[in-house]
């Protein structure tokens, strides 16, 4: 059930769409490599919740302005695939896979 960090070439170039164009052209970006519809990004701290960096709920990622970074960016990437792919996983299971997903992602682009 686990997905794959791509390779380093689409992580760089994820990375220098981030840069560039900015995080929502760089989800798009993902979504079109793994071949699924877009998540659409919104700065929106009351709707990500007390205490929270960033929420993913039906096709959307809310996040807070200190939450809109990359890490958390593709943490909620990660919950969208589960989502999109229809997948069943416990919500502690999903957590802990999206932080591997992010952490591999984030370390692939300095190997």
């Amino acid at each position: 059930m686990r997905i794959r960090v791509p390779s380093r070439k689409v992580c760089e170039k994820f990375f220098l769409i981030y840069e560039l164009e900015g995080c929502q052209e760089a989800v798009d970006f993902l979504a079109r490599y793994y071949g699924i519809r877009r998540m659409r990004i919104t700065l929106d701290g009351r709707r990500a919740g007390k205490g929270n960096r960033a929420c993913y709920f039906e096709n959307r990622a809310y996040f807070t302005r200190r939450g809109l970074n990359k890490r958390f960016v593709l943490h909620e990437f990660y919950h969208h695939l589960v989502c999109v792919k229809d997948w069943d996983m416990q919500s502690a299971g999903e957590e802990k896979y999206a932080r591997n997903y992010a952490r591999e992602f984030l370390r692939n682009r300095y190997s």
